[in-house]
């Protein structure tokens, strides 16, 4: 019977690459030839503008809303917003309780983090039960609850679609995943030429931090519902206007947060919607964190319509998610890298974002697929949307075909990092480190020292474990 070093010696010689790599090494290395030769450079791409305030942002004026009936509609994993209590107060832009606090800047001088948005203490207990009681009302009149603002939250649709998996490994003893429960949570609506859609990862393990990524996702889609996509509402004119409620719908989400006792989450939140001009769009985006929002566009490849929320120059520590909505400070979130952004995108353009199971592992030192000898820091981002680009056009197997389905994305992302990591799941699923040698499960202290002997070992296996999420719309004319 091999030993624990053989057969650690053995996976890493067989997974040490993904499946592309070892079948076909001019398709693995398609992406970096193109960024070495310069051939991926382009005479023009449409301009992401970002700020830290809307006022920051250039404004860009906005078409009309067709319609306010939801065409497609999906949340998860495992219930998604669905399973968050629906009790938090509700929000307008006009109620006269709410202090919004739109220039983050002017809050920074006195060196405390503070909320996008503060509520007055000194609310007045009837008027927030006549507003329950009004919404409530409203609620019956229509024959049926709403979650979220949305009466069915599965109906999926090839071009407006997310899911979710875990890349930790399986106890070969209890048969469950490191890091149950995953603390991901995506959600996204669809209207006939608009869309919300919204990623949440919590930060850490646990059931908390599962809390934290449903309550964020629910408060923040829920608000976007209630202010944009009502009939009794002016349509937004303006980008302008649309960062201004995305910004007020992260004090939504943060205020779920504290409602439901969770503990800390990312959250990205992009809005599409018209432009004035004919066939064409503008997605408005909201982060916190490192869940990252990308477009990709067959003319133009994959951009990152997040960049704005980090350095692309500096080195990042991706332990470090950079910011976090929940009580970090007290019951202050970590707002340092809360960023706006506007881009234009085109029919046929695929919006997505991913959690940073999936990004991090799109990374070319930690996919060990650079072929470079160093790598400095604005090359691994760049290299990062190369090789995003490269899967979306050519697969797996770097033979094609090429995606035509936000659907489509979603599988091949998650598809691609379930691949690469696979070395470490199973050198991690080794019985040996479990039981002894009669199969008798090991103390946790025990099991606990040899995970972090061979954690060390695992430098050279390329891959992240983690929870991996991907939500993404494809604009499709009419749909």
């Amino acid at each position: 019977m091999p030993s624990f070093r053989q057969k650690f010696s053995g996976f890493f010689r067989q997974f040490s690459a993904p499946s592309e790599s070892r079948n076909d090494e001019n398709a693995s290395n398609r992406f970096i030839k193109k960024y070495l030769t310069g051939h991926e450079v382009k005479k023009y791409e449409p301009v992401i503008l970002h700020g830290r305030t809307p006022q920051e942002v250039p404004s860009q004026q906005l078409g009309a809303i067709k319609g306010y009936e939801v065409i497609s509609s999906l949340t998860g994993p495992h219930g998604g917003l669905i399973a968050v209590n629906q009790t938090e107060k509700h929000l307008s832009a006009s109620d006269p309780e709410i202090n919004f606090i739109d220039n983050l800047e002017d809050d920074s001088h006195n060196g405390e983090k503070k909320v996008g948005v503060s509520t007055n203490d000194s609310t007045d207990e009837t008027s927030n039960v006549e507003s329950k009681q009004n919404i409530l009302k409203k609620l019956i009149f229509l024959g049926h609850p709403l979650v979220a603002g949305v009466e069915n939250w599965n109906v999926p649709h090839t071009n407006a679609y997310g899911a979710s998996c875990s890349l930790y490994e399986v106890h070969p003893i209890t048969h469950r995943h490191t890091g149950d429960p995953i603390a991901d949570c995506f959600a996204i609506v669809t209207r006939a030429n608009s869309a919300i859609m919204v990623l949440a990862d919590g930060v850490n393990w646990g059931v908390k931090s599962r809390t934290a990524a449903r309550s964020a996702v629910h408060g923040c889609v829920d608000y976007l519902n209630k202010t944009i996509f009502t009939s009794d509402k002016e349509s937004p004119k303006n980008t302008t206007d649309v960062l201004m409620t995305l910004l007020r719908s992260f004090h939504a989400a943060h205020n779920m947060i504290l409602q439901e006792e969770g503990t800390l989450t990312t959250l990205t939140a992009i809005v599409v919607l018209p432009s004035t001009v004919d066939n064409h769009y503008i997605a408005c985006c909201c982060n916190v964190g490192d869940s990252l929002g990308y477009v990709y566009s067959s003319k133009y490849g994959v951009r990152e319509l997040t960049q704005g929320s980090h350095d692309v120059h500096r080195m990042r520590d991706m332990r470090d998610v950079m910011g976090a909505l929940g009580p970090v400070d007290g019951h202050n979130p970590e707002l340092s890298n809360l960023t706006l952004s506007i881009t234009q995108i085109d029919i046929d353009d695929i919006v997505f974002i991913t959690s940073d199971g999936v990004s991090d592992n799109l990374d070319p030192v930690v996919g060990h697929f650079t072929g470079l000898p160093s790598v400095e820091a604005y090359q691994r981002h760049k290299l990062s949307l190369l090789r995003t680009e490269d899967l979306i056009r050519n697969g797996v197997s770097g033979k094609g075909p090429a995606v035509d389905t936000a659907k489509d994305l979603v599988t091949l992302l998650l598809d691609f990092v379930t691949r690469l990591t696979a070395a470490k799941r199973h050198i991690l699923e080794d019985m040996e480190i479990y039981a002894d040698a009669n199969g008798k499960p090991l103390a946790q202290g025990e099991v606990r020292q040899k995970r972090k002997e061979i954690i060390r070992k695992m430098f050279g296996v390329p891959g992240k474990l983690d929870h991996a999420t991907v939500v993404a719309f494809k604009m499709n004319s009419g749909k």
